[in-house]
């Protein structure tokens, strides 16, 4: 659900109204090459529909506070700050798939250490942050946090604190914008954005140029970022080592191969009720309740039995022997554990719990 533009809205009956936008959609820009990986494999590209062919780097940023294009609702006005300048590179496209690891000497080496910000084609933005040991010469675990609804990649990294966390235990994050005005993202054929075709050339290109190890991927997402989470981890051809997803309750698709999942929920959430409902929104599915939807990722890997342990004052893990796992926070909001907090209007915001060490810790 919205994390943040202004306008009225309610979920349901009785439900909590917050702030939020919904705008039309359209076409995306799509991610290709960075720069060239020593010894790398080169492939004939077949784009989606909306693929572009550029990218487009700002200098890094000099402190590890995140600038934003605008004041943002979510975050201290100190948290925004003005654009930075920009470089054009553009490169021939990768193959959308077949992601085997190619040498990894040199790999990535043109990338400075540090936070970057790319603005990509269409308005489409993302934060990658790259550690500081060794870079260009092995191979890193990558981690992909969506943002939700509205919401930019700068005030993710404000509220889960992920890019400079992940730095420090020596992991690539990237943290990709949702796409048109509105930043959302397309899980429910409600928008003309490819979003999964957007992902997996993303991935891809991060695979191939900047030494992400595809052997080690994660991909996480709170809200409407987690609810698409879910939908690529099902979706896409690739393997990714886990999904996290955080104030969000999703289940599989049909046709979704087994694959690891810890959904982080608080069960006073106002936005994605834990116990389900209606979403509120033209053409959006409704919540399923997160206890059942667990035991539906459960399932695809044949686990019908979990055990339920109170790890501390007001968070119950129910986790299956196949490795899904629900944390509920009782009594927490429509927040990221262990991250800010970003208005009270969203709920309790829990420090029992770090869901952003749990996703590094998958890695």
């Amino acid at each position: 659900m919205g994390l943040g533009v202004p306008c009225t809205r309610s979920r349901s009956p009785g439900m909590l109204e917050t702030v939020c936008r919904r705008l039309g959609a359209g076409a995306i820009g799509l991610l290709v090459a960075i720069s060239a990986c020593s010894g790398a494999d080169r492939g004939t590209a077949r784009p989606g529909p909306d693929t572009a062919s550029a990218l487009i780097f700002p200098t890094a940023l000099a402190s590890s506070a995140m600038p934003s294009t605008r004041p943002s609702p979510l975050l201290p006005a100190a948290a925004s700050s003005r654009l930075l300048p920009t470089t054009t590179m553009a490169l021939p496209r990768a193959p959308a798939a077949g992601l085997a690891p190619s040498a990894s000497v040199g790999c990535g080496a043109g990338r400075a250490a540090g936070t970057t910000v790319l603005a990509l084609p269409g308005g489409r933005r993302a934060l990658i942050a790259v550690p500081a040991e060794a870079p260009g010469y092995r191979r890193l675990g990558l981690v992909i946090a969506l943002p939700g609804y509205g919401q930019t990649p700068e005030q993710l990294a404000a509220q889960s604190h992920l890019p400079a966390r992940a730095m420090a235990a020596g992991v690539l994050a990237v943290l990709p914008q949702g796409a048109g005005p509105a930043r959302s993202w397309n899980f429910s054929g409600t928008t003309g954005y490819d979003d999964l075709a957007f992902l997996s050339t993303l991935i891809t290109q991060l695979v191939t140029t900047e030494c992400a190890d595809p052997a080690r991927i994660v991909i996480a997402g709170i809200s409407d970022g987690g609810d698409m989470a879910g939908f690529a981890a099902c979706s896409l051809q690739l393997s990714f080592r886990a999904v996290v997803t955080v104030a969000a309750s999703t289940e599989p698709r049909p046709d979704c191969r087994p694959i690891r999942i810890v959904a982080v929920h608080g069960d006073a959430d106002p936005l994605d009720p834990y116990g389900g409902g209606p979403d509120g929104r033209r053409g959006y599915s409704a919540t399923p309740s997160a206890i059942p939807a667990i035991a539906a990722w459960a399932a695809l890997d044949g686990c019908g039995h979990a055990i339920a342990s109170v790890i501390a004052p007001h968070i119950v893990t129910t986790t299956y022997s196949c490795g899904a796992q629900l944390v509920t926070v009782k009594g927490g909001g429509h927040t990221w554990p262990g991250g800010s907090p970003v208005s009270a209007a969203l709920g309790v915001t829990t420090s029992e719990y770090d869901a952003t060490a749990t996703i590094l810790g998958l890695i």
